[in-house]
């Protein structure tokens, strides 16, 4: 008929699907998962992909057989993120689990930023800010099991169940969420201490408004306290269980005194890595800022985007504060910046350029998209296990270097609490064990196999204990050289046997 137009019908289909996701938590949620699983499963059942990522895996599978965390096995973050790995191990000791958690983890998070742009955005607008959530984690080193893929998902939760609840902290009232909400950042700090930050920030924000409401002094205390009781809760429980255990001074060593006491970057080389850091931070700074900017020119958004802001800027000032400075610490910033983004999205046009700079980019960069890299690393990884395996009939193995799970792949115990090899041969180490008195009890046993990384990846090195095992391994019978690959492309190992005889 004249004057009649007809939709395209995939036009049609594509409206549809579109108010659906907007219309449904589950569908976006479902959307969020899928991309999480499409972007990260190029590494999914790499062992080797990260050393952090790995050691996490191996300490949650000795506290699973029943190894004591910081005496057993040493590190010095919170005790939370290896109970994580541990309840895994109980039910699938598989690097692909682990990766499947995580992948989960991810897209909670992701779910979480979608919730909090959705207050100062429109739906497509914060599902795209979801998307730059997933993307930015990958770029930053969150793409397999680092912690940030943890702590992040519980902070951006404590962050939306605070903001949520704005109305009513201004009538002066707590409720049930916002407890849920404070025990979520305190178990994002037994994760990684210093989240404590952020924690301090909501805690500060929940002050601030209950004290502008008419409660008297007493009133707003009694509330401050039960929700600072809340977010305290997990540490709390920590130090109570090692105290009644016997080993509380353990624990402090471990999670506060080490980390103090260790050495840290030169100042040369931190100024380097600060405008590194600055460079790679710089896009999703920029388009967060446009967005920041968006949104304040709307007043009924400003009092969300005030504290977002404040998010993004605690974060990111504690990234460049921080003595050293590493690529994954930025994954703290990353959910603030994202939701900022939302704010472009929804008022900036064209929005392609966002897009393709903090999603595109991201992804292109990350370290899953290196496919090269992962359609290589599984085979090259199973023929350097398998020949450690046949060298090793006894199980005495030391790891010399990043690939510190291969003790649970030839089924060998750590021959230390440090089996995280970095704590014996990095120079500016500090653990609260005599690395040299370690080193020596290790030799002595008399590894049959060393597997060792050339070069070290540290700088600089402590020479006392690589100077011993490079005189143990010179007593070795046979040596052969592996290449496997990371998320950093090629590393070489030297598998020296033969060694006990």
């Amino acid at each position: 008929m004249a004057g009649m137009t007809m939709e395209a019908p995939d036009a049609g289909r594509a409206g549809r699907l579109a108010r659906i996701v907007a219309d449904s938590r589950l569908a976006q949620f479902t959307c969020l998962l899928a991309f999480a699983a499409l972007i990260r499963c190029p590494a999914w059942g790499e062992w080797n992909f990260g050393i952090d990522d790995q050691f996490y895996a191996l300490v949650g599978e000795r506290l699973a057989k029943g190894d004591l965390l910081y005496v057993d096995i040493w590190d010095r973050k919170g005790p939370l993120l290896y109970l994580i790995f541990t309840a895994i191990a109980l039910v699938s000791p598989t690097m692909l689990a682990y990766q499947l958690v995580a992948t989960l983890s991810a897209a909670l998070g992701a779910y979480g930023v979608n919730r909090i742009a959705r207050m100062i955005a429109t739906p497509g607008s914060a599902m795209l800010a979801a998307l730059s959530y997933l993307a930015l984690l990958s770029r930053f080193e969150g793409d397999n099991l680092e912690a940030g893929v943890f702590f992040n998902t519980l902070i951006i939760a404590a962050a939306w169940l605070l903001l949520s609840r704005f109305d009513r902290l201004h009538e002066g009232r707590i409720d049930a969420g916002l407890l849920t909400g404070f025990l979520c950042a305190g178990m994002g700090i037994a994760i990684k201490q210093t989240v404590a930050l952020e924690g301090a920030l909501f805690g500060l924000t929940a002050i601030l408004l209950l004290a502008r409401s008419r409660r008297s002094v007493i009133g707003v205390a009694w509330r401050a306290g039960i929700l600072a009781l809340a977010g305290s809760l997990p540490m709390l429980a920590t130090g109570l269980f090692y105290w009644m255990d016997g080993h509380f001074a353990d624990l402090w060593n471990a999670i506060a005194t080490s980390n103090f006491a260790r050495g840290y970057a030169d100042p040369a080389i931190r100024v380097q890595r600060i405008f590194t850091m600055a460079g790679m931070l710089g896009i999703p700074m920029v388009f967060s800022g446009i967005g920041l900017h968006a949104l304040h020119r709307q007043p009924e958004h400003r009092p969300v985007a005030r504290l977002i802001a404040l998010w993004a800027f605690v974060a990111l000032a504690l990234i460049f504060s921080f003595p050293n400075i590493y690529v994954h610490y930025a994954q703290s910033a990353l959910a603030p910046l994202a939701i900022l983004c939302a704010g472009y999205f929804a008022h900036r046009r064209p929005v392609w350029p966002g897009l393709v700079a903090v999603i595109g980019l991201s992804l292109a960069l990350s370290g899953t998209f290196h496919l090269h890299d992962r359609w290589r690393a599984r085979p090259a990884a199973a023929a350097m296990v398998g020949y450690i395996d046949a060298v090793t009939p006894h199980k005495r193995l030391l790891v010399w270097g990043a690939p510190n799970y291969l003790y649970a792949k030839i089924g060998a115990d750590p021959v230390s609490p440090l089996a995280f090899s970095p704590h014996l041969y990095e120079g500016r180490e500090w653990t609260g064990l005599d690395e040299r008195r370690e080193v020596r009890r290790i030799l002595s046993a008399r590894p049959e196999t060393v597997v060792a990384q050339t070069p070290l990846p540290s700088s600089p090195l402590n020479e006392a204990t690589v100077s011993m095992v490079d005189a143990y391994t010179r007593t070795c019978r046979k040596q052969r050289r592996f290449t496997i690959y990371d998320h950093n492309g090629e590393q070489v190992h030297t598998v020296f046997s033969a060694c006990a005889g």
